[in-house]
């Protein structure tokens, strides 16, 4: 075929010149075989370089050789020149990037975010460090630590049921206990290596769970559900906050602790209920008694109430009444002054003129005078009756003339 020709006459061609010329490369190609395509390169210097080279080196029957392999030859030849620059940009660009790429990895694994309420800690090489970090925006040596968050403000966690065994051997269950926490900043660190990142737990929840099986334990089903059921918090708290002094140096406060009233048997519970109706029912006649002695007390302290008002309505009227009398016999007292005071000088004034007439008359009726007023009273009576001298006008008679002779 044609281009099987060619191929041949070629190669028997590019063998004979080689032999002739030790200084030309020598290409043998297969017959079937193409010549690699020629790299292009870019720069505007190439024809200039192939001038070049074709002139540097003139070869004796260079002008007979073919145009194909006069190509393939400044090729290779410009190939072979540009080779180690292009390695060094290669390698550079490489080392370039695989230092972006992990700087950018350094700076995505050593960017944290510590949130409001809570601290940082930092292991690294998994050895935990001595400081904390606050809330905000930190950096961290890459790829060898690593950070953990530590809530330190207050915090409520739920425990898990639990199962206790009073003292006479009643099963019950506590559900729902509630613990209010907080964890002391500067004491994170010590925790943390000494119970672990989950202190909390080892500290309080374990403790309280332990408190309260020991309660019961020393406790009756009737104290722990009815008579001392107010006490276990304040014992199971009290005990807790000793362990966590002694155990964890003080690091972890107990705000609040809420324990409800316990799961009891169900035939305890309908025990304890008909129980709780008797004694609702005692409630209900005790307070029906106490609500009728306050209703007779009520009644009592109205009846004295109205005793007492109409005594002393009784009384201010008595006493008016007494004013009143008083009053009269203050102006009756008056009025009889009055009275004797005016008879007083009335009597004043008759006895005045009384012993003014008496001592008028004494001087008036003289005995001489009464003589001779007898004698002319005597003179004009033509008569006279004498009973003797024993009478009293025979005797006055008598002494009258008597004294006459």
């Amino acid at each position: 075929m044609i281009g099987g020709a060619s191929s041949t006459s070629e190669s028997a061609e590019y063998t004979s010149v080689a032999q002739e010329d030790p200084q030309i490369p020598v290409i043998n190609n297969q017959p079937g075989e193409s010549d690699p395509p020629p790299a292009y390169n870019s720069s505007t210097s190439e024809p200039a370089e192939y001038t070049s080279v074709a002139q540097e080196d003139p070869q004796p029957g260079e002008n007979d050789l073919p145009l194909a392999y006069k190509t393939s030859n400044n090729i290779q030849s410009m190939g072979e020149g540009n080779q180690t620059p292009c390695i060094a940009c290669a390698a550079c660009g490489i080392v370039t990037l695989a230092v972006v790429i992990i700087s950018v990895a350094a700076i995505i694994d050593g960017y944290h975010e510590i949130e409001e309420g809570y601290v940082g800690v930092y292991f690294k090489f998994g050895a935990l460090q001595d400081g904390v970090s606050e809330p905000g925006v930190h950096m961290m040596q890459a790829f060898v630590t690593r950070t953990r968050s530590v809530l330190i403000r207050p915090e409520e966690e739920r425990l898990h049921s639990l199962e206790a065994i009073t003292k006479d051997g009643i099963e019950i269950t506590f559900s729902k206990i509630g613990v209010l926490s907080r964890t002391k900043k500067d004491k994170v660190v010590v925790l943390i290596k000494t119970f672990g990142m989950d202190f909390k737990k080892v500290l309080i929840h374990d403790r309280v769970r332990e408190d309260l099986r020991i309660f019961c334990a020393n406790k009756t089903i009737d104290q722990v559900y009815n008579k001392q059921f107010l006490e276990i918090v304040a014992a199971v708290k009290s005990d807790v906050e000793d362990q966590i002094i002694s155990l964890g140096n003080g690091g972890v406060e107990i705000l609040n602790l809420v324990i409800p009233k316990p799961d009891i048997p169900q035939d305890i519970a309908l025990n304890y209920k008909q129980v709780k109706v008797q004694w609702t029912e005692q409630l209900v006649a005790k307070q029906q008694k106490i609500t009728e002695e306050i209703k007779k007390e009520t009644e009592l302290l109205k009846a004295v109430a109205d005793a007492r008002r109409e005594k002393e309505v009784l009384e201010i009227k008595i006493q008016e009444r007494i004013i009143e009398t008083e009053g009269q016999r203050n102006v009756s007292e008056i009025n009889n002054q009055i009275v004797r005071d005016k008879q007083n000088n009335l009597a004043d004034i008759a006895k005045y003129a009384k012993d003014k007439e008496a001592a008028g008359n004494t001087a008036l009726y003289s005995p001489e005078y009464v003589k001779l007023q007898v004698a002319q009273s005597l003179t004009n009576n033509t008569k006279f009756f004498f009973s003797g001298q024993e009478s009293v006008l025979g005797g006055l008679l008598t002494k009258i003339l008597a004294k006459k002779k």
